[in-house]
């Protein structure tokens, strides 16, 4: 992971439990710290990061999912 997909990570991890009420479940776009849509699938979001002429490494898809959500996630397979 580059430091741009980190530090946008740290931000969303920050600012997880606001930025996921209202939208479990969904994918948020972010860029440069800020919310850029919500999405119902990773491959629209990323269609429209780059019909904004977003980059591959500039931008960040996560689905929204509270931090214990996500470690089980992890944890069930094995990583």
């Amino acid at each position: 992971m580059n430091d741009e997909l980190k530090s946008l990570y740290s931000w969303f991890d920050i600012k997880r439990d606001e930025i996921i009420e209202g939208h479990r479940n969904e994918r948020v776009l972010i860029s440069n710290n800020e919310i850029l849509g919500y999405y119902p699938d990773e491959k629209t979001a990323v269609e429209d990061a780059k019909k904004q002429g977003l980059e591959l490494g500039n931008f960040l898809v996560q689905r929204c999912i509270s931090k214990e959500e996500e470690l089980q996630m992890f944890e069930n397979i094995g990583v």
